[in-house]
């Protein structure tokens, strides 16, 4: 049986037909299917695709007008091919504005700069001003990895700006900065503002919500971020910020003990994406997330490895966070030289833009020790990295933290998972207190039973650390 919409058989029947007659076919078929516009996005981009090889090319603002749409669904190639076709024929704004971002989000950020540095700023009127700033400004904080120099171009911009809309625009852009600057009380603060506006446009709701919803996931605000999540995805501008806001729902349900059900998640986003790049490496970034802590390390290391590849290759801050969890899924595999090389290649592409995971990469340097047998060194910087997330208001990863510290060895973290808890109300809290309070009073039946009730919730790899805890003792 032949499957004519299969890849591959198109890919021949193309090469069969060459150039000439493929082109003339196209063009028929665009004729054929622009009598009958569908309803469908997928429909509309397709024929725009067929379009742009076709001797019936679309009118340049409706190219440009696809090229947007492709972005939104996250396909990057289409998204740049009619936006490059719309901007050759037309040099509009919009086309030039929807070709920088799609070679932004592929990480090609000198190239999105020399594209956006065409523009005469002085000469856009303030609507045009906003969208050409607002892009200008991302790609310097993230692919240009220039976030001091992108923060101080917002509020130039800002000071320029009269009106209340575009300016709420900028303070959820604003806000979005400070939270990858780990800088997560003023994000909330900023962003709660915007979302309270009710001059905040969809773009502004998307940046402003999605920031919110992995911040308090990370603060330890639990019940606030599906709400948060929701609302982000509503908006008609999710982008690549539906993985921020994934990593927001994951890290919640992580944090309730849910793994299952967070695994479930992740796989959605990776499913989204398909094999789109860098969507399909964000996506198994989430996943391996949650294979860690399910202590599933083989799993992760296998799907970090390609991502981070990918990754490295933008300014996304989900390069330097690949590489952190590499580093975290290897050491616990026992493979002290692979470990040593994500870790090296981590700590070097790790900065302001992605200081909101800073303690990731402490926890990633405690395990790193542990694989060098320095228990002592590898507990310090365990310590170090809750009390790092803790003075950055990041209370439910301090609190994951200190159960890595206990995991490690730590006999004195109770006290601290004590008061967070206190703080921070999760099944995950409850666990890790268990676990060190078991532990500084060399309770052998107490991390027995710690151990069977971290692997009911599927946090694996913790529940094994404790049954050996509890061997070592005799319980």
């Amino acid at each position: 049986v032949v499957y004519t919409a299969h890849p591959l058989f198109a890919e021949r029947a193309l090469a069969a037909l060459g150039a000439e007659d493929a082109r003339r076919r196209r063009t028929e078929v665009v004729g054929v299917l622009s009598q009958r516009p569908s309803e469908h996005l997928s429909d509309r981009l397709r024929l725009a695709s067929l379009a742009l090889d076709s001797d019936a090319p679309q009118r340049a603002a409706d190219a440009a007008a696809a090229a947007q749409q492709a972005l939104r669904l996250g396909d990057l190639a289409l998204g740049e091919r009619l936006a490059r076709s719309a901007l050759d024929r037309s040099g509009g704004l919009a086309a030039r504005l929807a070709l920088a971002h799609a070679l932004a989000w592929q990480g090609r950020g000198r190239e999105a700069d020399a594209v956006l540095g065409a523009v005469d700023a002085a000469a856009l009127a303030e609507p045009a001003l906003m969208d050409w700033a607002l892009l200008r400004a991302a790609n310097q904080f993230w692919m240009l990895s220039e976030p001091e120099r992108a923060t101080a171009f917002l509020r130039t911009v800002r000071g320029k700006v009269s009106e209340a809309g575009p300016r709420t625009t900028l303070d959820a852009l604003s806000a979005t900065f400070a939270m990858n600057a780990g800088n997560v009380g003023y994000a909330v603060k900023v962003a709660g503002e915007v979302l309270a506006s009710p001059s905040a446009d969809d773009q502004a709701v998307a940046w402003a919500a999605s920031a919110s919803a992995l911040c308090a996931a990370r603060q330890g605000r639990f019940g606030d971020v599906e709400p948060l999540a929701q609302r982000a995805l509503a908006a008609e501008h999710p982008g690549l910020l539906r993985f921020t806001i994934g990593l927001g729902q994951t890290t919640a349900l992580l944090m309730a003990g849910r793994l299952s059900d967070a695994r479930e998640v992740a796989q959605q986003f990776t499913d989204f994406a398909e094999l789109q790049q860098p969507g399909r490496a964000i996506g198994e970034v989430l996943l391996a997330h949650v294979l860690i802590a399910d202590g599933d390390f083989g799993a992760a290391a296998a799907l970090l490895g390609p991502a981070a590849a990918t990754l490295e290759r933008t300014g996304y801050s989900w390069g330097p966070l690949s590489l952190t969890l590499l580093a975290i899924a290897l050491a616990q595999q026992g493979d002290t030289a692979a470990t040593a090389k994500a870790l090296s290649r981590a700590e070097s592409r790790h900065g302001t833009k992605s200081a909101l995971f800073g303690p990731e990469l402490g926890v990633a340097r405690a395990w790193r020790l542990a694989t060098m047998r320095d228990a002592h060194g590898a507990v310090a910087a365990a310590r170090d990295a809750a009390r790092t997330a803790e003075r950055g208001g990041q209370s439910a990863v301090s609190l994951r933290a200190w159960h890595e510290a206990v995991r490690l060895g730590d006999t004195r973290a109770a006290d601290p998972l004590a008061r967070l808890c206190g703080e921070v109300d999760c099944a995950a809290g409850g666990l890790a207190l268990a676990h060190a309070r078991a532990l500084a009073t060399g309770d052998g039946a107490g991390l027995r039973a710690v151990s069977d009730e971290l692997a009911a919730v599927g946090m694996r790899a913790a529940a094994a650390d404790a049954a050996a805890q509890a061997d070592r003792l005799g319980g």
